[in-house]
């Protein structure tokens, strides 16, 4: 398989330059738009083809998560829960007999940084993909990968933009789309009693798709969006942004950002007292450590935010036990790392059924998602292995993926901010 992965790497590596060009992740008549994206996310074709591995291949895995750029305080803590799917699957005895194997790389939040981890991870015989985390990142890289024949299940891209797109069965995610947080964020905007919004938010496939579905949504609600800031991804001067957000003295705001950025946008409100206006965040700064990360103390206490989160049941609280024993601080849990256990899951229990290479996992994702015998965690791959028509119930939830590769069950946390915590105030579950 390895000499196989190398000569599709050739194919690859001789576009490469190209797709190293790229990076990343509707209001009312007055909205104010200061900064306009140049994002266009690059992408990478190649004609390669994958032929059938041997009876006895590994099934290799790759984790692309950001453990550099914006969004390094998350990474590390959704790749565990992808590490961890592993270790559960090799010591219940691996994929028909075989150890599992990972490969770990960095994503950023940047196409070319992505770009090469993929690239890496191919010429060492990933057949599958757990990632990338941010949306303009998978954009970036998706086409490569789809050339080369792996499978990517991401479980953090929200924008909306990936259910249109014609992925050829090789792209599936584990977090819904932004069209329903949009949805959950207006809904709690709207109970707080909050009649008017601005928002500001990043340029990027993220940033653009979440701020368009809240706008939508509360607008259609009855509430009043006076002004819509998109900010540049790599900006690092925020001044002119936050003015503009503050103008018309909305009843709150929505911040759409990420964490490093974030401290970029947060600080300046606070210089300018905008911090005394109610502000919504989203899943993009969950679980960051905002207020020791932005040196802002408890001026962010009481701040509530949405994120996508897990159904309760047997299968999160099986997932909460184990994570707690290898997370660094005992937690049960991370933003986005129940969605990367489950997104390892669904690739082993299609490879256990289906076989290890990428167009044998892009087979039967889906319908190891739905359709058949309920199961949780690795009991599952016993089941497929034996011929079984399975349905995963994952850590997230029930998940119920559709033909685009969107899941269509979903749980979204409404949270707050206590310090550098982000209690659950309650959740929000949506059936298939």
């Amino acid at each position: 398989m390895r000499n196989r992965k190398a000569l599709a790497l050739f194919a690859i590596l001789a576009l490469v330059a190209a797709a190293c060009g790229g990076s990343g992740s509707g209001g009312s008549d007055d909205v104010e738009e200061v900064v306009e994206t140049t994002e266009a996310p690059a992408t990478t074709a190649a004609p390669t083809t994958t032929a059938a591995a041997p009876a006895g291949d590994p099934l290799v895995l790759a984790s692309l998560m950001p453990l550099s750029g914006d969004l390094a305080a998350l990474g590390p803590g959704i790749a565990l829960g992808a590490s961890l799917a592993v270790e559960q699957i090799n010591a219940a005895g691996g994929i028909n007999g075989v150890p599992v194997e990972l490969i770990e790389g960095d994503s950023g939040c940047d196409g070319a940084i992505a770009l090469d981890s993929l690239t890496e991870a191919i010429a060492g015989g990933a057949q599958g993909v757990m990632g990338a985390a941010c949306s303009g990142t998978s954009l970036a890289i998706l086409d490569t990968a789809i050339a080369a024949e792996v499978v990517m299940v991401s479980p953090s891209n929200t924008s909306p933009q990936f259910t249109k797109m014609d992925k050829k069965g090789f792209y599936a995610r584990t977090a819904p789309s932004d069209l329903l947080q949009g949805d959950v964020l207006a809904s709690l905007l709207l109970e707080d009693g909050v009649e008017s919004i601005a928002i500001i938010s990043r340029a990027d496939a993220y940033g653009r798709g979440l701020a368009e579905a809240t706008a939508s949504a509360f607008e259609a609600g009855g509430g009043v969006v006076k002004n819509v800031v998109y900010h540049a991804p790599d900006a690092t001067e925020f001044n002119s942004e936050v003015t503009a957000v503050g103008k018309g003295s909305p009843d709150a705001i929505v911040g759409i950002l990420f964490p490093a950025t974030g401290c970029g946008v947060l600080q300046p409100a606070f210089e300018q007292g905008l911090l005394d206006t109610p502000w919504y965040m989203t899943d993009g700064v969950k679980d960051a450590g905002l207020a020791s990360l932005c040196g802002l103390g408890t001026a962010l206490d009481g701040m509530k935010g949405t994120a996508p989160g897990s159904a309760a049941g047997e299968a999160f609280d099986a997932f909460s036990a184990a994570y707690s024993q290898v997370s660094a601080d005992g937690a049960g849990t991370f933003i986005f790392a129940p969605q990367a256990y489950d997104a390892v899951m669904l690739m082993a229990i299609s490879a256990a059924a289906n076989g290890v290479t990428g167009p044998d996992i892009a087979s039967g994702l889906v319908a190891a998602s739905s359709g058949g015998e309920k199961c949780i965690g690795v009991a599952c791959i016993e089941l497929a292995a034996s011929g079984v028509d399975v349905d995963y119930v994952g850590a997230s939830g029930e998940i119920e993926l559709n033909e685009a590769g969107d899941p269509t069950a979903a749980t979204y946390d409404i949270w707050t901010t206590e310090g550098d915590t982000n209690p659950v105030l309650r959740s929000v579950d949506f059936g298939s």
